[in-house]
């Protein structure tokens, strides 16, 4: 039985299946309640509230892609929090087996879906999983890979998700934390939380009100010694001064269509934003983080 074949099968002996999702979630906080009806309710709308069809967000999402783009054939990649499923598609299109989890029930059968719909070829590669991230019904050292794109501030527990990702992963296995957001990125958008025109919804995530973000000594912290950071990239400079003021302005005058930048303007910032970014004083300023690591 190959990894993936018994990852399949430990979960039809642990989890709950419905219309191709498993289900497994024993237990949860209050704090998670209330990520999962938050996230229920923006799931939809995720890919254009964060513009994740942007250049500026494109070129980093592949960029951390790319590290998984060098994993062996038919490696077992598993995603925490797949929101909209939006780094999927390239994943499965090269042949990878992928576990989708979310703690939201909306997100993740979302997921299915869309796979299901839009690659049917390659629909046999996914795993669709609604659970918590700290707590995974999946065998121990069975992945080549785990990542999370601007979800690790949301767990309530972070240490506890990095123990859990411990023992999912294989020696020498990759663990990518994408898009997180940094301390400067909380600290602006913090100002505004009372100004209620900026919210497009109802709801709001304890996380996102609650986080501090995370400065480049966090990084290492979270490492530990069962983890090396082999990768620590700095996001978004100009771009993510352009990111949310244009977004705020969206928001406020509550406009019909978002505000974008030209193309050719966008491709400009992103070389700019590259060069100040790898200069030692002004690497602070990012707006958001990728940090990769190597499980020892």
């Amino acid at each position: 039985m190959s990894g993936f074949a018994e990852i399949k099968y430990i979960l039809q002996q642990r989890a709950k299946f419905n219309d191709g999702v498993f289900s497994y979630l024993p237990q949860v906080s209050e704090f998670q309640r209330q990520e999962i009806i938050f996230h229920d309710q923006i799931h939809q709308d995720e890919i254009e509230v964060h513009q994740l069809k942007t250049v500026r967000n494109k070129y980093y999402h592949h960029y951390f892609k790319k590290w998984l783009y060098d994993l062996p054939p038919a490696a077992v990649i598993l995603e925490i929090g797949s929101g909209s499923g939006f780094d999927l598609p390239p994943l499965l299109a090269r042949g990878y087996r992928v576990i989708a989890s979310d703690i939201s029930s909306a997100s993740i059968r979302s997921v299915r879906g869309k796979i299901d719909l839009e690659l049917p070829a390659f629909k046999g590669n996914l795993l669709c999983l609604e659970a918590d991230g700290q707590n995974l019904p999946l065998p121990d050292e069975s992945l080549e890979a785990v990542f999370m794109v601007a979800s690790f501030h949301h767990f309530e527990d972070q240490a506890r998700a990095i123990a859990e990702i411990k023992r999912l992963v294989k020696k020498n296995g990759l663990v990518i934390l994408a898009m997180e957001p940094s301390r400067l990125m909380m600290k602006v958008t913090r100002l505004f939380k009372a100004t209620t025109r900026l919210r497009i919804h109802q709801g709001h995530s304890a996380a996102d009100a609650s986080h501090n973000g995370f400065t480049k000594k966090d990084w290492f912290k979270i490492s530990g010694p069962a983890f090396s950071l082999i990768k620590l990239k700095p996001v978004w400079c100009l771009l993510g001064l352009a990111h949310y003021l244009l977004e705020g302005i969206f928001r406020i005058f509550r406009l019909k269509k978002r505000l974008k930048l030209p193309v050719w303007l966008e491709r400009l910032l992103l070389v700019v934003d590259e060069v100040l970014l790898s200069l030692p004083l002004v690497s602070r300023l990012n707006w958001h983080w990728i940090a990769i690591y190597k499980k020892e």
